[in-house]
Order: structure tokens, then sequence, then C-alpha cells
């Protein structure tokens, strides 16, 4: 308990989240240090998951039908679902994400798309802000890799949790986001 009251008010020592390019870039690079984790790796993670956009949501549903009130919500065709994305204000976004875990989905939030099953409802105030986000993240790493030693298992486990997988989709998206990002050089 003290550890978490720590961790937030380390991250979260403002009322008001930077959500400048500057600062996730800071944030990605001080996560990284603080973690061990290769920041140009984090990097890669957030320009799939969310493309550097810390005010979203991502979440996967049968229905079709969401209209969040001030929000912009995105439906497209995936698998034998619907993704559907919504993006708005911190706050808002907070609400939306607590009625869908509420009701039972899995959501994706923030600048990671730290999926719910990560994070306990007393972190939702913090999960949208950049380097809370990002460190969580790091987290679900660390724990991916106490499980898997190859990159690639802990980059599936990332995405897809720790069950089996029977693809290396998400590795193959890291992997070539981080070619094209820092030409392969480490």
């Amino acid at each position: 308990m003290i550890r978490k009251v720590f961790l937030m008010l380390l991250f979260c020592s403002s009322m008001f989240a930077d959500f400048s390019e500057e600062n996730i870039a800071n944030s990605l690079k001080e996560i990284g240090k603080m973690q061990q984790i290769d920041s140009k790796l984090l990097y890669s993670i957030a320009k799939i998951e969310s493309n550097f956009d810390p005010l979203v949501i991502a979440f996967t549903s049968k229905k079709k039908d969401f209209n969040f009130k001030n929000a912009k919500t995105i439906i497209m065709p995936y698998k034998n679902k619907n993704l559907i994305q919504v993006r708005a204000d911190e706050n808002t976004l907070k609400l939306i994400a607590k009625e869908l875990i509420n009701k039972g989905y899995k959501v994706d939030v923030g600048l990671m798309q730290i999926n719910s099953v990560n994070f306990s409802s007393e972190e939702l105030p913090y999960i949208f802000k950049p380097k809370y986000n990002i460190y969580k993240s790091a987290q679900v790493l660390k724990g991916c890799n106490a499980k898997f030693q190859s990159l690639k298992e802990i980059l599936e486990c990332y995405n897809k949790g720790f069950g089996e997988k029977s693809s290396y989709d998400y590795y193959l998206k890291v992997k070539n986001s981080f070619i094209s990002s820092f030409g392969g050089v480490r």
C-alpha cells in the first residue's frame, strides 16, 4: 500500500498531466532507465499502440451502437467483432473507462494501451497520465519477462496476455516499428 501511494505521488505530483510530445519523450526515457527497459522499445510500443496519443481508449465488442457524450468514437471491423476507439479529454475518458469496466469490458487505455486487467480501479485516476501509463507498461513487460525469456514471447505476452500464442504478429509490428524508427541500431 505504501509503495502504491509513493508511486502515485511520484508520477502524479501534479493535478494536471503534461501531454506534450516533450514530456512523453522524456517519460519514455526516464521510465526506461528506471525500469531497465530500452526506451526505444517503449517508444516503439507507444507508437504502435496509440501513435503517442495518451487520451484514447480501445476495446472490442460485437455491438456497434456506442455513443459516448463529449467523445469521438470510431468503430472499425476487427476479426469477428468491432474495434471501438474513443478519444476525449482525460476526465471524460476516466468516466467512460470506469463505465465500460463495470459492464465487463476489457479496455486498453492511454499511451501504452494498458489493458484493464493490468490495473486496479484505484489507479484509474492516474492511468491516462503518460508517465504513470508508461510505468504500468514497464510493469507488464517485466511480468512477461519473468515468465518468458525471448523478446518475441515477452512482446506477445504484453499484447495477448500469458496464454498460448498462435502467431507472432505483435512482435513483428514492434520489430518493424523499431527498425523503421531506429534503423535497427541499438
